[in-house]
């Protein structure tokens, strides 16, 4: 063992404000009470670990004697964790009694007050409240939330914050080269941020990978010992993601699973990508960045290659892959799933706002008019008309090519759209049609909630009242279809579909009904309880 090595975490411990970093209100409000005499005598340090609560109150306690001489004799700490009875605090109320022998103040460093017993807050207390005018008390602590109100009420607050990355990021930098380390930026920005704003923590992390990888911090090696994928996998994944290569995408993903990466981590870090992204389309929010200004350039230059609606679109979808993560069992499937969906994203873009010709029945007469009639086609999914509109024959971007090859000298004609009257029993009788082809086709449970609702006809609006939001969500889903499937039974352009709930009188979330209603359901469910019923001359 090296006699003269030190962790850093030690050897570049601030011993004076100026070298604090990460905390400039605190140390300006702490510098100008000593300079003005008004320091407080009950001062309260919170906020995480590693962020300099302990080290400025250390450098509190040296401040205020101003005095060139052992400031040991005046400063004491203790460690809540280790001390948490009575009788310690009991020990040092006797202590407090005895006024410095050198300097003016005897100052009192209790670190993790929160472990203190209540009895021990109890005792201590009191002479929190009239202490001594030669005693000040520096409380510390990572849990604010497990302090007495009454000790709080007596401190003076500093609430300390987490370490900006980029600052964590530039300390490590002048450390690399004080030490003649040889580093990439990238590397050093990797440390920053699984740091999580924690000073201390990047520096042990730092100690631990300088001995891993020999004094030379290259990101590959740095980002195998964190466990922690680096920004050009992140990047990488973002190009597939553009091109739409779904097979690489699946390939690449493997790749990081067999190395053990953590599917929600990978998540995290790819919606964490996409904001740096989105932040560097903006020049006014650079600022909010987490990245040195070499990074954000990488995040400009990717960032002329798409669109703010494409990347809010896509950290929307990544969102949603995070909430739900917890709540599957094939963890894999479901990331997976989400970012086949982020390389789809552009054609599901454009489904949603084009007509395309497959939509369409192109009838072309050669031998009488040699024009074209576009019609509807019968299974339309895509769009609906507007009530009583006649609609002409129409090209989306991807018809172009289509319509180039027809002579000049064809003309597209008009097409009227049925719009005949139709009755309730009609229309119920297409409903039944409707949902009997949903059986038939695997889809029983959305073919049950749409027997439950039978529809209603007011005017050109087709009501379907349901019992609950989670009912109405389900018959919304197949909206299109149904109102498709019906315009063309009924041969009614004109209607539209309503989906409410409906407000009637409910006993634990259930619709109540009467006899009648009931024997009807049961009847519909199940048709030999009518037999039964006629059979034996029930009567209800």
């Amino acid at each position: 063992m090296n006699k003269d090595f030190s962790a850093s975490a030690l050897r570049y411990r601030p011993q004076k404000f100026q070298e604090v970093i990460g905390q400039d209100a605190i140390v300006k409000t702490l510098l100008n009470a000593i300079k003005n005499d008004s320091i407080a005598q009950a001062l309260l340090f919170c906020g995480p670990r590693g962020v300099g609560k302990t080290t400025c109150a250390r450098i509190l306690a040296k401040e205020i004697n101003k005095v060139e001489a052992d400031y040991d004799y005046n400063i004491f700490e203790l460690d809540a964790a280790n001390n948490a009875g009575v009788e310690d605090i009991r020990t040092l109320i006797d202590q407090f009694r005895i006024p410095p022998q050198i300097g003016k103040y005897k100052v009192y460093i209790i670190d993790e007050v929160h472990m203190l017993s209540k009895q021990a807050f109890n005792a201590f207390l009191k002479s929190l409240e009239e202490p001594p005018n030669h005693v000040i008390f520096i409380l510390a602590t990572t849990e604010k939330n497990k302090i007495i109100p009454t000790i709080l009420s007596r401190c003076q607050i500093f609430e300390f914050k987490k370490i900006d990355q980029i600052q964590i990021e530039e300390s490590l930098k002048k450390i690399c080269k004080e030490n003649k380390i040889d580093f990439e930026d990238e590397a050093l920005n990797l440390i920053a941020s699984k740091s999580d704003g924690a000073m201390r923590d990047a520096l042990v992390m730092f100690d631990r990978l300088v001995t891993f990888t020999n004094g030379k911090l290259l990101l590959n090696e740095v980002s195998i010992n964190l466990n922690t994928l680096d920004l050009d996998t992140y990047f990488n994944f973002s190009d597939l993601i553009s091109l739409s290569s779904i097979p690489d995408i699946l390939s690449k993903y493997n790749e990081i699973v067999n190395k053990g990466f953590d599917g929600l981590s990978f998540i995290s870090g790819l919606s964490r990508h996409y904001r740096e992204i989105l932040i560097s389309k903006f020049a006014d929010s650079q600022k909010i960045s987490i990245y040195s200004d070499s990074i954000k350039l990488k995040y400009e230059e990717f960032g002329k290659k798409i669109e703010i609606d494409e990347i809010i679109g896509i950290i929307d979808i990544i969102n949603d892959c995070e909430i739900n993560y917890k709540k599957i069992t094939d963890e894999r499937i479901h990331v997976e799933l989400c970012l086949l969906r982020l390389a789809s994203y552009k054609e599901d873009k454009k489904k949603n706002f084009l007509i395309s010709t497959k939509d369409f029945i192109s009838i072309v007469d050669t031998a009488k008019n040699k024009t074209e009639v576009f019609t509807e086609k019968k299974d339309n999914k895509l769009f609906d008309l507007p009530n009583n509109q006649k609609t002409i024959s129409t090209f989306s971007l991807a018809s172009i090519d289509f319509k180039n090859s027809i002579s000049n000298d064809k003309e597209i004609e008009e097409v009227i759209l049925p719009n005949k009257s139709f009755s309730r029993y009609d229309l119920l009788k297409s409903w039944k049609n409707f949902c009997e082809i949903q059986e038939e086709n695997g889809n029983v449970n959305i073919s049950s909630v749409l027997k439950m609702n039978e529809p209603s006809l007011e005017k050109e609006n087709i009501i379907i009242k349901t019992v609950n939001q989670i009912n109405k969500k389900e018959i919304e889903s197949i909206r299109d279809d149904i109102l498709s499937y019906l315009k063309k039974e009924l041969e009614n352009h004109s209607i539209n579909l309503k989906v409410i709930i409906e407000k009637s009188t409910k006993k634990n979330g259930i619709k109540s009904l009467n006899n009648e209603e009931k024997i009807k359901s049961m009847i519909e469910s199940n048709p030999k309880i009518k037999s039964l019923i006629e059979e034996f001359n029930l009567k209800f």
